[in-house]
């Protein structure tokens, strides 16, 4: 193809962008990390954890707080709202409060999670390199030094616990003696409602002092979310109420998740701008529902954090090489092959264990527990995607790309 004939086609496609109707007012309104200033059906949700952090107002330390619910129930946005008013009033205040926000999954190890503590409490540390016992240190140093208090809210708690167990968390919630007069309070957030299931009994009385669940939206909680998403996000008359239902209907019959329901509507919605459409309607919606469903897969491959990308890689070459053979033990070894040509330290065989169990539930691999008598049991491994599906995944990632061979 030519240059001209290249921007032929682009020209095309802007001139058609041009003529068409803009449907948006505000994009942002229907990102996945966007806080909208009402959160409808989440009230008692909202007042416990206010109850709860209120006694950082007059000085004390609030409990720790566990907050349970399944993925696009709200406890983010809950729990991020409830900050950012509580951030008002202690400027307005003249209170001395730090309120640091991080989520596991994205931090992706122990030293990253604690680094976004440090940095929030103006301390340096560097990018790796120490021991996490001494970035701790660190930490807890600076806190009594200066009587610090503080509120640190892990997102997807559950995944650093499963990734490397859950002797942080028990750093964290037993420093009080270490850092008064200042105070460290803790709130976990987890999509897993088994996830107390994975701690041992020290770290379980400490973090969950206080617990709240998030209930599943309804689809008539979706409908009235997504008509306010929709309001914000988009031109009157952009849209039908046939739209906003089918959005509704399709997320709600998906365990009540407003995420993808946003989700969904915002696809539908770029969908029909993008061919020129001067109305958003249910057959966006459809086509919408498939893109998502074709995105879903590289999605959750690019936003692996590295050690799972390299369990999952390694699962794929194992099965490659003897599927007959493809343990979990096999996976460990080809796992810690993979580790020395990256530079990375390995986990231990019970942290890729529970990588592999997050990856089957993710549908990137299945795990079936093959029993052999009195030989004992392992794990089969079948991965259920490509070795070129993950190549392309993870061909923006330096670190992954030169382990494909």
């Amino acid at each position: 193809m030519t240059t001209n004939q290249n921007d032929e086609i682009l020209d095309a496609i802007f001139s058609k962008a041009l003529q068409g109707r803009k449907l948006f007012q505000n994009h942002e309104a229907l990102r996945s990390d966007f806080v909208p200033h009402h959160l409808p059906f989440r009230n008692p949700q909202l007042t416990s954890i206010g109850q709860i952090l209120a006694p950082i107002l007059h000085g004390s330390k609030p409990s720790n707080l566990l907050i349970y619910g399944k993925t696009g129930t709200g406890k983010t946005a809950a729990t991020k709202h409830i900050i950012t008013k509580l951030v008002e009033t202690i400027i307005k205040k003249h209170i001395d409060t730090k309120f640091v926000y991080c989520n596991a999954r994205m931090t992706g190890t122990e030293y990253r999670t604690l680094a976004e503590l440090a940095s929030a409490i103006g301390l340096t540390i560097p990018f790796t390199g120490l021991a996490i016992t001494e970035v701790l240190s660190r930490i807890q140093q600076l806190m009594k030094q200066t009587s610090l208090r503080a509120v640190f809210v892990i997102d997807e708690i559950d995944y650093l616990v499963t990734a490397y167990g859950d002797d942080l968390l028990y750093d964290l919630t037993s420093s009080s003696d270490k850092i008064s007069p200042g105070f460290l309070s803790l709130i976990g957030i987890s999509n897993d409602l088994q996830f107390k299931e994975q701690l041992g009994a020290r770290v379980q009385s400490r973090l969950s002092e206080e617990e709240l669940v998030f209930p599943p939206y309804s689809v008539e909680e979706l409908r009235t979310i997504l008509n306010e998403r929709a309001q914000l996000s988009l031109n009157p008359n952009a849209y039908t109420t046939a739209a906003i239902n089918l959005c509704a209907a399709l997320s709600g019959s998906e365990h009540g998740d407003a995420r993808r329901a946003v989700d969904l509507l915002r696809v539908a919605a770029e969908l029909a701008e993008r061919e020129g459409s001067n109305l958003l309607d249910d057959r966006h919606v459809r086509i919408a529902v498939q893109k998502i469903d074709q995105d879903r897969v590289s999605d959750a491959l690019r936003t692996l954090p590295i050690h799972a990308k390299i369990v999952l890689l390694a699962s794929i070459y194992s099965a490659h090489t003897d599927p007959a053979r493809a343990s979990s033990g096999l996976v460990y070894d080809k796992y810690c092959e993979l580790c020395k040509k990256t530079g990375l330290e390995s986990l231990t065989t019970r942290r890729v264990s529970g990588l592999l169990t997050e990856l089957d539930t993710l549908g990137l691999i299945t795990a079936a527990v093959v029993n052999y008598g009195r030989y004992g049991r392992t794990k089969k491994i079948n991965p259920e995607i490509t070795l070129e599906t993950a190549s392309k995944a993870f061909e923006s990632d330096d670190a992954m790309r030169h382990l494909f061979h």
